[in-house]
């Protein structure tokens, strides 16, 4: 499977969100119902993969709609 460019851009802004979502989720977790290391799998398992399809959609969307070069 090939990307385009905007779809690549658009995977590399969710990595790095999803990775940000899960250092924010570490500030704000409750210690009496879970744990750190709970907090990052999660993250790291679940949210990271979901930011990254939807950036990659998203940047497939924009290269759709504004062309593959309109960066």
């Amino acid at each position: 499977m090939r990307f385009s460019k905007t779809s690549l851009y658009g995977g590399a802004i969710g990595l790095l969100m999803g990775l940000a979502f899960t250092v924010i989720s570490l500030f704000q977790f409750d210690d009496s119902e879970t744990n750190a290391g709970d907090v990052i799998l999660a993250g790291l398992v679940i949210g990271v993969p979901i930011s990254v399809m939807i950036g990659l959609g998203i940047g497939w969307l924009w290269g759709r709609l504004f062309g593959p070069d309109s960066f």
